[in-house]
């Protein structure tokens, strides 16, 4: 025990983790208040409100409340200014009131502005997205939700993959069992492989040892490819028949399944595993991220896709590796429809805020229907900046509420801000003609407060070059004749990328670059997609003990290289796995359910693997145990530092780093390189490119980008973190590691992660009121510990009783892992990372929005840019119960004229869908301008993928804006 966990338990610091959960402590410096200092005076009495607001922070909170904040009227400021009011004018008590948001971004915002206005630390409303707000309260009840571990979420996009790949492995290894069960007439439900091979065996027994004979031959043949060593030791020998063995058992399998069917290959490999499998995986994950955003159910679908998706559901509660659709579900479905626990969200969040509340999907519709127990409700929004269809979010999402709560005859109070604080009259009349065309929308009319200001000008350019070269002589003339800051210049695109057309922004880029403007491109990988960042935090999962992650482990296994190639060795582990579900320990038999475990079975028992691949995997497991150790007695930061240097991952990308830079290897197209632009790009977590609205078209295409990708600049430092962490206990403090930038940065959030930890714990012991059942546990604990050995307790016990006050162990590190995981949930993460820099920004409109700049530029005002064209995605037609298609045969029903007319219907046809949101897109761009906007066309662009210059045609907007925008020729 450290000298730290000393002093702590010395102390008797007691808090829960569930009280530790329900505070939220801002990441800003604040000075501290007395936290009997309920009222605020400060605010509320030099704010300046005009009426509309005034109305919204009036209303009284029992009843609902629906605002429609139109761009630049003050949103985010009234609504603080209502939280204030309920707590000041009707004397709410802070913690019962919950305000939800879109975003990490928007909660940091919120965060900054209550804090301010409220002038302290202590006593704050509840601030967290639909996703933190979901997995914590997920993380409380994980049993109740019927996980079988404890829950951690899953990587978007790569782990979901994988785990979806696992699903159509199980899928396939089942279709063959059940073919041969059928064939040999055995008992369908409980028949195994086992109970295949016997049955073969004992009816066939000359067909079966010649299939054994031959599976014998072939796996020496493929195993003996990879060893050609002479004078091989007896250890070697057997290590190479037990490998032998283990893929003898997995082609027996196969050969049993083609033999019995007659057949020469694998009909199923190819649909289910082979070179086609990806895309089919990512099919998949459309289809059950479409249905859930639809509230679909599996008995909607086809018998196949039903399987899928089920699967891919149960796999996720059996290892309690979930999605953050699945958390949300868990948390609507699960926890807030147990009687006793929706009891307690609802006894502490009484009154609820909603922001952007035209972004949530009808997953997170139904979510907040059960978080409202009663009509003390406020929504907050702007149908016209609804951007977000394609995750399911919906301008009549107001509509709808209204309606719900017209149910239980209960009045929704309707306020609409107008007020334009940000924008000139010139802009603002502009970006209201763009919604013109959308039938469906909500009549209203911003309002301008500023003048009329310079004239909204089209821009129209030969070529994209040209395009580039206006855009920047453009920005130079502002900068140097109205000297505007560059930060306070943008250029907006519909999409970074688009299909054959690659990236749209290198031109501007280039241009940039050359005329030495300094700039930032909003976009591309964050540092948690990055590959090194990635490696490390993998063998932080691994550190966790008792929580074995296939994801982390597969990761993890080969990198740095150990002579583990993952294509070879996870196979060969998986093959293991199949046929050995047990393990015995001391007299128990216990269940082999990751590959880790598998694999330590494995070396116990010196099977599967040649003698170099037996000791590189023993050596890494134990090299994992180590780790595990350091988990309670090192800080997380450090801990992070330890296994960077520890793993070999510092020397091994230091080398990386200096090969590439020797090669001066710019065009590196990996999945795992860092996508890196012309100038210094600031690092964004997206959850898929398509979604961000970032890429556009074929993503194959889209993919290989056609940037100049010169390597983000790195150092070599003795300490990536701040002083006081670089003076803690660190035995490598004083040696020169190799730390990219994005791994100091990870650094240093851990650090500000732990510090927001001993805040909380520091707040919430000076502020204890009724003890919980964990506070009177840590009491008996720790007043007798002499008597205890804390090591031989549960370690969930010590973590909770010793580790947490002490900011050490696994909450510490499951709540950074999650935070880091949750960045993936939002389409935004950090724009404002480089706000204090002075560089023009280059963004696509998604994540511009919330943001403003003085002049902003809006390329490619063509038909199929802006607008773009419709893509719906080809994912399996939903169909009626009692149709044939659900079976497996043909649709008798009409089904897709059916669902197609439901959905018309209710939101209108899917085209007339897309063409209103490129509407509010252009919208959303218009109104990130306060003086100047400027929007430019192109007469052609250069397509990659057909190698040559093809002509586009004007955008079908330009019809609607003409009248009220000066067209200038730049040819």
């Amino acid at each position: 025990m450290t000298d730290e966990v000393k002093k702590r338990v010395e102390q008797g610091i007691e808090q829960s983790l569930f009280e530790r959960d329900a505070i939220t402590v801002p990441t800003n410096q604040v000075q501290l208040l007395p936290t009997d200092s309920v009222l605020i005076q400060h605010e509320v009495s030099t704010v300046q409100l005009n009426a509309e607001q005034q109305r919204v922070v009036e209303c009284p909170p029992s009843i609902p409340l629906s605002v429609r904040a139109c761009a630049g009227t003050g949103k985010t400021h009234t609504m603080v200014q209502r939280a204030i009011s309920f707590i000041n004018v009707h004397h709410i008590d802070p913690k019962n009131i919950l305000i939800v948001t879109f975003s990490k971004l928007a909660t940091e915002e919120v965060i900054e502005r209550v804090t301010r206005a409220f002038g302290r630390e202590t006593d704050l409303p509840m601030i967290k997205t639909f996703h933190a707000l979901a997995y914590s309260w997920v993380c409380r009840s994980w049993k109740h939700c019927g996980l079988g571990q404890r829950p951690s979420v899953l990587t978007p996009k790569s782990g979901e993959l994988a785990l979806m790949k696992q699903v159509f492995e199980l899928i396939l290894d089942s279709k063959r069992l059940e073919r041969c069960v059928r064939k040999l007439k055995l008992e369908e439900e409980s028949s195994t492989w086992d109970d295949v091979l016997k049955a073969l065996q004992t009816r066939h027994q000359e067909l079966y040892d010649e299939l054994a004979q031959t599976a014998k031959v072939e796996a020496e043949k493929i195993v003996k490819k990879r060893k050609k060593k002479k004078d091989m030791k007896p250890e070697e020998v057997d290590a190479i028949q037990n490998e032998v063995n283990a893929k003898r058992s997995f082609l027996l399998r196969q050969m049993c399944y083609l033999k019995l069917l007659g057949k020469k290959e694998c009909d199923l490999e190819s649909r289910w595993i082979g070179k086609k499998s990806n895309n089919r995986c990512k099919e998949s994950l459309e289809l059950v991220r479409k249905a859930r955003l639809g509230s679909h159910d599996y008995n909607e679908y086809p018998f196949e896709d039903s399987q899928v998706w089920q699967l891919y559901d149960r796999l996720q509660r059996e290892t309690g590796r979930i999605d953050f659709d699945t958390m949300l579900l868990l948390f609507a479905e699960n926890v807030l429809s147990d009687e006793r626990l929706a009891k307690q969200f609802h006894e502490r969040y009484t009154h609820v805020v909603v922001d952007e509340y035209q972004d949530n999907s009808q997953m997170q519709a139904l979510m907040l229907k059960r978080i409202v127990k009663r009509g003390c409700l406020t929504v907050v929004g702007d149908d016209d900046q609804c951007i977000y269809e394609f995750r399911g979010a919906s301008p009549g999402n107001f509509d709808r509420l209204k309606e719900e709560f017209a149910k239980k005859n209960i009045a929704v109070q309707e306020e609409v801000l107008i007020d334009n604080h940000r924008s000139s009259k010139n802009v603002l009349t502009v970006a209201s003609a763009f919604l013109e065309g959308d039938k469906r929308r909500h009549p209203k009319t911003l309002r301008p407060t500023k003048p009329e200001g310079p004239p909204v000008e089209v821009w129209e350019c030969s070529s994209q070059t040209q395009q580039a070269k206006q855009i920047v002589a453009g920005m130079i003339k502002r900068h140097e004749d109205d000297r505007i800051r560059w930060k306070e210049m943008a250029a907006l695109f519909r999409c970074l990328k688009m299909g054959g057309n690659g990236s749209l922004t290198t031109h501007l880029q280039k241009e940039l670059a050359e005329k030495k403007v300094p700039f930032v491109v909003v976009g591309g990988k964050s540092i948690f997609e990055r590959a090194s960042v990635r490696d490390l935090v993998a063998y932080l999962q691994l550190s966790i003990r008792r929580s074995p992650n296939d994801e982390a482990f597969t990761r993890s296994i080969n990198q740095p290289p150990r002579r583990l190639p993952k294509d070879k060795v996870i196979p060969i582990i998986k093959e293991f796995l199949d046929g050995n579900t047990m393990r015995k320990e001391g007299d128990k038999l216990t269940s082999i359910t990751f590959l880790q475990e598998a694999a330590k079975v494995m070396v116990e028992k010196n099977v599967g693997l040649t003698t170099s691949r037996h000791n590189a995997l023993s050596e890494f497991l134990a090299q994992i145990g180590t780790y595990q150790g350091k988990l309670n007695i090192m800080s997380l930061p450090d801990l992070l530092k330890y296994l960077w240097k520890e793993t070999g991952l510092s020397e091994f990308y230091k080398t990386k780093h200096k090969v590439k830079a020797s090669d001066n290897d710019e065009d590196d197209e990996s999945d795992d390189e860092d996508d890196q632009s012309v100038g210094e790009k600031e690092q964004e977590t997206e959850e898929d490119d398509d979604d961000d609205g970032d890429e556009c078209g074929d993503e194959s295409d889209s993919n290989k980008s056609g940037a100049v990708k010169p390597a983000l600049p790195k150092s070599v430092v003795t300490s990536p973190v701040k002083a006081r962490h670089a003076e803690a206990a660190n035995p490598y403090k004083v040696e020169r590691v190799y730390y990219p930038e994005e791994i100091s940065l990870l650094i240093e959030l851990a650090a500000q992660h732990v510090d927001d930890w001993n805040k909380r714990e520091g707040i919430l012991r000076d502020s204890k009121s009724i003890p919980s059942l964990l506070d009177h546990t840590r009491k008996v604990v720790l007043e007798n510990r002499a008597a205890y050995a804390l090591e031989s307790l549960p370690d969930h016990i010590v973590d909770e009783i010793v580790l947490a006050p002490a900011a050490l162990g696994r909450s510490v590190v499951d709540e950074f892992l999650a935070g880091i995981m949750l960045q993936h949930s939002t389409v935004e993460d950090q724009p404002h990372a480089f706000a204090d820099d002075n560089k023009v920004t280059i963004s696509s409109v998604h994540r511009a929005k919330g943001l403003e700049w003085s002049d902003v530029y809006v390329p490619y005002l063509n038909e199929e840019f802006l607008p773009t064209s419709c893509r719906e995605g080809e994912v399996p037609l939903r169909h009626v119960s009692n149709c044939n298609a659900i079976i497996g045969g043909k649709c008798d029903k009409e089904c897709a004229a059916y669902f197609a007319s439901m959905a018309a219907e209710e939101r209108g046809r899917p085209e007339e869908r897309h063409l209103n949101e490129e509407r509010r897109l252009a919208h959303v761009a218009a109104t990130r301008a306060k003086e100047k906007l400027v929007f430019l066309s192109v007469d052609g662009v250069y397509s990659r993928k057909e190698r040559k210059f093809s002509s586009v045609s004007k955008s079908s907007f330009l019809d609607n804006i003409r009248e009220h925008v000066t067209i200038v020729n730049k040819r």
